[in-house]
């Protein structure tokens, strides 16, 4: 076995509840999170020398032990006692600080990768245990393409849902601090009432009455921290008179559509010269395996 790729997916937060703050100073959510077709690529090749390297091609990532793929390789090597070498090459297509998950879903994607080339065949189980330990979205990668993440975002409820449409994903030159946007929603003094999940969920099969009933409690918040993103948002819905969501903490957001109006969509965005990124993408149906 020379080498291994496998995709590593973007997600998206259709819904993001923030419950309240822990007794450790996190906040506990409650979210429905769905896995989709943007993605990053990791090949893993084995290094006879014993050194474990990881190569992007995006210059801004921090290729030592700050970035989450090599956490998490070091911690599947202690816990199962390998020593073997190493080296991962990332392609990054995912932004970052864009509340897509993509350091997360480097993390778990990794820890798959070595678990086989190491030949380990642990189970999902123990791999997200690990996964857990590098941070707290890392075990959502590894649990199925659609989602419900509770606690800090450790514990996760696969839900076999079909999501119909497609998404648009808007996403700005931005980077948004997750920390910051968190310490803004604590001094807001309302939390409007939110859409229960089981509601939610009875949408799923109609993109538009799906989309209207999509939230995020970390707006308000991204934007009072970041008014150019609120600008941003405002000109997103103006151009698109269609409901646009943020994920995660942001900077990125969303639309879910019908195919056909996603292409238009895209097409009015593009021509009102916005500095966004528009990609058209699709809700991952089931994980890829690795190739060899």
């Amino acid at each position: 076995m020379a080498s291994l790729t496998r995709l590593s997916p973007a997600k998206i937060n259709l819904t993001l509840r923030v419950t309240g703050l822990r007794p450790d100073g996190f906040h506990e959510i409650e979210s429905l999170v769905a896995l989709v077709t943007l993605h990053d690529s990791i090949t893993v090749v084995r290094r006879a020398d014993g050194k474990q390297v990881l190569q992007c091609d995006d210059p801004r990532l921090p290729c030592d032990e700050r970035n989450l793929a090599l956490r998490a390789a070091a911690e599947l090597a202690k816990e199962c006692g390998v020593t073997g070498g190493f080296e991962l090459v990332l392609q990054k297509r995912i932004p970052m600080g864009a509340g897509l998950g993509g350091g997360s879903s480097n993390a778990a994607t990794t820890l798959l990768l070595l678990d086989e080339l190491w030949g380990l065949h642990l189970s999902r189980e123990r791999l997200t245990q690990i996964g857990a330990r590098v941070g707290s979205d890392v075990p959502l990668f590894l649990n199925g393409a659609v989602s419900i993440i509770r606690g800090r975002g450790e514990e996760v409820e696969p839900v076999e849902v079909p999501l119909a449409g497609c998404v648009l994903l808007l996403m700005p030159a931005l980077h948004s601090a997750t920390a910051d946007v968190y310490r803004a929603w604590d001094s807001l003094a309302v939390h409007p009432p939110r859409t229960e999940l089981s509601e939610v969920l009875t949408r799923v099969h109609q993109p538009a009455e799906f989309s209207r009933v999509l939230f995020n409690d970390l707006e308000d918040a991204a934007l009072q921290v970041q008014p150019e993103l609120g600008r941003l948002a405002g000109e997103l819905r103006r151009i698109l008179a269609c409901p646009v969501h943020m994920t995660g903490s942001g900077a990125a957001f969303f639309c879910v559509l019908e195919r056909t109006e996603a292409r238009k969509a895209a097409d009015d965005i593009r021509a009102a010269g916005l500095a966004v990124r528009v990609e058209q993408v699709d809700f991952v149906a089931s994980k890829g395996r690795a190739t060899q």
